[in-house]
């Protein structure tokens, strides 16, 4: 009969925070792999009539370990085994208990389906990694159980197709003393686990660990260490940066335990990588984010979508959400980009842990597949340029600074923008002040006001920022068009005022963009037509809408006139090649325009050009 599988602690993890001897922790087994070893051995105990006792399993990492059975019940339909959970030196509150898995013949194609049975809890709301309506059995579990099911069946020359119940005698009760109540999971227990393995909770030993692997990556000369909370923001960050093993740090809940660390023993840079619920945690200002010593504060993510200027409903429904990542899912749907403020805020916590030590932080945000959700620091080096964009010079400036760490920020106008290099956050900042902490906080070195020219507003809330928190500030101002032989525009200073020019009984090409429209309702006398990128939310009945976005083509800007009768177009100067054939046509066809002048830029210097605003950040 082979031995049992043990697993030793590495770094030589020891005990000592409790008298306990100086030895190494033993490493335990997850719920999800004794269920895998107890479905795998009543499985093959249907096909065969068998138990194997001890039953073997490979875990998601490789390791084989082999599973005493303590309960096995043989039937003609279903069979069943049970494995004691063993939890090693981890004080967890499953040890010890019997986690049976039992299996029945399904319907054929159905392949493995899983059901829970006494002490298995079952979801019932939303933000978790299981949907509600399923027993609370694990992404990684039922993995390792299906495709332990997969090689059976292929022994055995079946087809897998099975019913998987596990239970867990007295589970309920222990669920009790877990988060399960309040995350909604009820009438038990999570089969849970990663790895396969549990490796045993010691706050000193998991610490003197990750100190152990600074001091590693230390003396290899590696610069760039990543500390991650669990495997799969490890795998994730180390796809993006490919470090070697060495420089992977197992930061677990211990933060700051890391950080304290390398304030005295620093490297240039460290990434600081977890899941989104991690990380709001440390951005709240906790070091310690283990669930039983820190919690999400539902209040302060509310708040964060405030500052974003995120819809109120959404802010609401935040306050009252079961998880963190149901406020994420909720936020990416709404396109605020909630994660990148999450790790702009934690690398603060972090960076005034470390103090004036020299290490360089990245945070990085992943969801539950790994999936970058959220960035703050690095991404191209010392360089962070903001383009406070939504027009296509702004979008043309961040294509050319290809190799620097550029954010692009768009207020939100256009539902579809195009596709930008770098980072693209969309909505408001809170105003100068907000804006003011965004630059503190994400490390920017140098701002291009490049919005549309009518966003007088965001230019004066820039420079204010840009004065609040000291940092060089271009402005991107394309030229303002001006007027041509044979043009007939009746200039105006603002929106209201050019709905009075408008002429009773005139048939009007409205291009002043959707959020400008309502100003003209009161215009009931003369007929409108109005060419928008998006549609407004709301249906406007007092004016026909085209949608397109330029540039636009001289022919079809003239055909549009004439189709439509139009007698006076309105149109703010926005400068540019793209929109311009619209005042051609009105030229050639002898139709007026109501030109609205551009509101005056706040001080500072002013560029025409890409290649200019290129050329002044090259100086910086």
């Amino acid at each position: 009969m082979p031995s049992l599988y043990t697993a030793s602690i590495s770094h030589a993890m020891t005990d000592k925070s409790d008298g306990a001897p100086n030895r190494p922790l033993r490493r335990g087994w997850t719920t999800g792999a004794c269920a895998t070893a107890a479905a795998t051995a009543a499985y093959t105990a249907l096909l065969t009539g068998e138990f194997p006792d001890p039953v073997t399993i490979r875990l998601p990492g490789g390791e084989t370990p082999a599973f005493a059975l303590a309960w096995e019940a043989l039937g003609t339909g279903e069979c069943a085994a049970g494995v004691i959970k063993d939890a090693g030196d981890d004080p967890d509150v499953t040890h010890g208990a019997l986690i049976i898995a039992t299996v029945g013949r399904g319907e054929a194609g159905s392949g493995v389906v899983f059901r829970a049975g006494e002490g298995v809890g079952m979801v019932t709301k939303e933000g978790l990694p299981i949907p509600p309506g399923e027993p609370a059995i694990n992404p990684v579990p039922r993995r390792m159980m299906t495709e332990a099911v997969a090689a059976v069946a292929a022994e055995f020359g079946d087809a897998g197709d099975v019913v998987i119940e596990v239970s867990v005698p007295g589970g309920a009760e222990i669920a009790q003393k877990t988060w399960n109540p309040r995350l909604g999971i009820v009438g038990g227990l999570s089969i849970l686990g990663t790895t396969g393995i549990v490796v045993p909770f010691s706050c000193s030993a998991w610490i003197h660990s990750i100190h152990r692997g600074i001091d590693v990556a230390r003396a290899n000369g590696f610069d760039h260490v990543a500390g991650s909370t669990g495997s799969t923001s490890e795998q994730a960050v180390q796809r993006i940066h490919g470090l070697s093993e060495l420089a992977l740090l197992d930061m677990g809940d211990f933060a700051g335990g890391m950080l304290k660390y390398l304030r005295r023993n620093p490297v240039p840079r460290v990434t600081i990588a977890g899941g989104f619920g991690k990380l709001t945690k440390l951005a709240q200002g906790f070091l310690d984010l283990h669930s039983g010593r820190s919690q999400v504060d539902f209040t302060w993510l509310a708040d964060r979508l405030a500052e974003l200027e995120a819809p109120a409903d959404l802010v609401e429904e935040a306050k009252g959400a079961n998880t963190a990542n149901q406020v994420l899912t909720r936020a990416v749907a709404a396109g605020v980009p909630l994660a990148d403020l999450v790790a702009a805020r934690a690398r603060a916590v972090a960076i005034g842990v470390l103090g004036d030590c020299g290490t360089d932080v990245e945070v990085l945000v992943f969801d539950r597949k790994g999936g970058l959700e959220g960035r703050a620091g690095f991404a191209g080096g010392d360089a962070r340029v903001l383009i406070l964009g939504g027009t296509a010079d702004a979008a043309a400036l961040a294509r050319g600074l290809s190799g620097v760490g550029v954010i692009t920020s768009l207020a939100g106008r256009t539902k579809a923008p195009a596709a930008l290099p770098g980072e693209v956050r969309v909505g408001g900042f809170g105003g100068a002040e907000g804006l003011a902490a965004y630059l503190e906080e994400r490390g920017v070195t140098a701002v291009v006001d490049a919005t549309h020219p009518f966003a007088a507003t965001m230019s004066r809330h820039a420079e204010a920022a840009c004065r609040l928190r000291p940092t060089p500030r271009l402005m991107l101002a394309r030229a303002a068009w001006t007027q041509q032989p044979g043009d007939r525009w009746i200039e105006v200073d603002d929106m209201a005022a050019a709905v009075e020019a408008i002429p009773a009984g005139a048939r009007v090409f409205l291009t002043v963009g959707r959020q400008e429209l309502a100003a003209f309702a009161s215009r009931t006398d003369a007929w409108m037509l109005a060419r928008v990128i998006d549609p407004p939310e709301q249906p406007l009945s007092f004016v026909k809408l085209v949608t397109g976005r330029g540039p636009f083509d001289l022919e079809a800007e003239r055909a549009l006139l004439v189709e439509h009768g139009i007698t006076v177009v309105v149109a703010k100067n926005s400068g540019g090649e793209a929109s311009y054939p619209k005042l051609t046509a009105a030229r050639e066809l002898n139709i007026p325009v109501i030109m609205v002048r551009r509101p005056a830029l706040p001080p500072g210097e002013v560029v025409g050009t890409v290649e200019d605003a290129l050329d002044w950040l090259k100086r910086r």
